[in-house]
């Protein structure tokens, strides 16, 4: 569907009393995936992908081994797969040997490895996967002699083959990657960290693969004194970006971006020192139409908070590459730990022995989800009454138009008319049934029928009382 972004510039017509707003995710209370094998028994993080594949949910994560040193970073990747997405199963895959017996590591062996389908290659390469490489990694692939970033693909998402013994991207050393059906093509975001408002900030750069072939990385979001301020009011020293998750939408995209909240010191070169300590939280971002801006949610609230987690109340979270649907919500898969980020670390970048030890018998951490009504992130809300057009464009074939939205007060309803070229009504606001109670897709419906006709321009008027509208789709009416 496609979200109603504020920004987008395809909406005007704004009346009444709108507020838009944010929704509110739900967090399952419990870890749905815990380390309980010596495969992961150390830890494990979602760096990685949840994605609904062969009528089942499949998951490839970040597995900290029980021989884990707690020094290196790691890149061992393991699968599990699911029917529901609360109950997992950890199958025996017989791919790499570690440790006393079969474990369910995958060979992918690539840092903050994350996996989507390509469904325009050939089976050779129908799972696709981006990660960090260099050779000091726990578990990591012999190949990657340079530090940066690789893509890989697969024919089952088990086994592995790297692009090629080079970097695609010279940076690290957190990337995550989507298909986007939309646009038909993957879409990648990774870290790099320059020198920006005078230390050197964790930013977001964004690439794509089309045809085949990965572009270069552009720049796409880097933190502002607005982050930093937000910071103070939270008790932090500044703030960057650690990461992002991404939900294709429409033609637009979501970004569930990592805010690092800093704490003092800074670390590295005293020119250009980089935040090490602090906690992290989610925020939402968007981008309204391909190649476009990036946008934060106006006052960059927070979407999830790491203080929703129990065990993770001065720790650390971050998501997974992706949101997957499931019935009829959408889950964000999210790693939380109960630790802050750099605990037992010096502002050398060094390990002290004392606190490697305490986090090894501490350290508590897990994957649960946040899940919320499908296509509901944001939206407009009447309180009470409000209205706004929706310009549709060009309708190249009979449609009919779909809404995402719910009545929140007794006696609530959304009703419509729809215009089309040249600016001629159709469907009258009196013509109208009205929108009742709560559905993530419902027809509109007039007197006359449901159809809009092939047309160079089109537009509907959406007239609210006590109502939340969260995105449209127009949909082909043969297919309905």
């Amino acid at each position: 569907m496609e979200l109603l972004f504020e920004s987008r510039t395809n909406l005007s017509g704004f009346k009444g009393h709108l507020n838009f707003m944010q929704y509110k995710p739900r967090i399952y209370p419990e870890p749905v995936l815990r380390p309980d094998t010596f495969a992961d028994g150390a830890g494990v993080s979602i760096y990685g992908s949840v994605l609904a594949d062969g009528g089942k949910l499949r998951m490839w994560y970040h597995a900290c081994p029980k021989d884990w040193d707690y020094t290196h970073d790691m890149a061992s990747i393991a699968y599990a797969e699911s029917e529901d997405g609360i109950a997992w199963v950890k199958p025996d895959l017989g791919i790499i040997p570690h440790g006393p017996g079969p474990n369910n590591l995958t060979d992918l062996g690539l840092h903050s490895a994350t996996v989507f389908l390509d469904p325009l290659s050939p089976p050779s390469h129908r799972y696709r996967a981006t990660g960090c490489g260099y050779p000091s990694l726990f578990l990591g692939r012999p190949e990657t002699v340079e530090y940066g970033y690789y893509t890989a693909h697969s024919a089952d998402g088990l086994r592995w083959i790297l692009d090629s013994s080079e970097p695609r991207w010279r940076s690290g050393d957190v990337i995550t990657s989507v298909w986007h059906p939309g646009r038909q093509c993957g879409v990648i975001a990774m870290k790099y960290s320059p020198r920006w408002m005078r230390i050197g900030r964790r930013s977001i750069h964004t690439a794509e693969l089309r045809n085949g072939v990965y572009t270069d990385a552009v720049t796409a979001l880097y933190p502002d004194e607005f982050d930093d301020n937000i910071a103070a009011t939270r008790g932090f020293h500044s703030c960057d970006y650690y990461g992002m998750g991404m939900l294709p939408a429409g033609q637009g995209a979501v970004g569930f971006l990592w805010n690092f909240w800093h704490q003092l010191p800074y670390t590295g070169d005293a020119a250009c020192g980089l935040g090490l300590f602090g906690v992290s939280d989610i925020t939402l971002v968007y981008q309204p139409d391909p190649g476009g801006r990036w946008l934060h949610m106006p006052g960059r609230p927070i979407f999830i908070d790491h203080t929703d987690v129990p065990w993770a109340q001065n720790g650390w979270i971050n998501s997974a590459s992706n949101v997957v649907e499931v019935g009829n919500e959408h889950r964000l898969y999210l790693s939380a730990a109960m630790n802050s980020h750099g605990i037992g670390w010096t502002p050398a970048w060094t390990p002290a022995p004392k606190w490697v030890e305490w986090t090894k018998r501490h350290t508590l951490s897990g994957i649960i989800f946040a899940s919320w009504p499908k296509w509901r992130l944001f939206g407009f809300e009447s309180d009470p009454e409000g209205q706004f057009t929706i310009h549709l464009g060009q309708i190249d074939k009979p449609s009919e138009l779909f809404i995402n939205y719910e009545i929140i007060k007794p006696e609530g309803r959304i009703t419509a008319e729809l215009h089309v070229h040249p600016n001629t009504p159709l469907h009258a606001f009196s013509d109208s049934v009205p929108l009742t109670g709560d559905s993530t897709g419902e027809k509109l419906v007039w007197k006359a029928g449901t159809v809009i006709p092939a047309t160079p321009s089109a537009s509907v008027f959406l007239r609210m009382e006590n109502a939340r509208v969260y995105a449209y789709e127009v949909r082909d009416a043969r297919n309905s």
